[in-house]
């Protein structure tokens, strides 16, 4: 049986995580309604609501740096609020954060039961991209 992808925890657990506290800046901090968040994440409103009711991407808890940097995310998204790529570029960046790595990490060893000793996510040669 083949083991479950760190991408596949990313999918599943991390990015939902990112919006969830994205959708959460947006409707606590800068008093945007669930229509308004959705649109500018391009999400659901049901989604948000979710979000909102913890009904979805309950699993992580990112640590208060992490918050932070979700925050300044959510000022630059607002600040190009039209451009629909910043919403990528952002979620992107705080998915690549170390620290929300390491919580990928934790998440994928305990559910994969070999990978007690895993490093491969931060192994230098990995992170090259080679060419001929």
């Amino acid at each position: 049986m083949l083991e479950t992808m760190p991408q596949e925890i990313e999918v599943r657990y991390i990015l939902p995580a990112i919006r969830r506290e994205l959708a959460s800046i947006l409707i606590k901090d800068y008093k945007k309604s669930q229509k308004e968040v959705a649109n500018v994440l391009g999400l659901t409103e049901a989604a948000i609501s979710q979000y909102q009711h913890s009904k979805r991407a309950k699993e992580v808890v990112f640590s208060e740096n992490v918050i932070n940097e979700i925050r300044k995310s959510a000022d630059k998204i607002l600040a190009e609020a039209k451009n629909k790529q910043r919403v990528v570029a952002e979620i992107y960046r705080i998915s690549n954060l170390t620290k929300v790595r390491h919580i990928l990490c934790d998440l994928h060893r305990s559910q994969s039961k070999d990978l007690k000793d895993c490093n491969i996510c931060f192994e230098d040669d990995l992170l090259a991209i080679k060419t001929k």
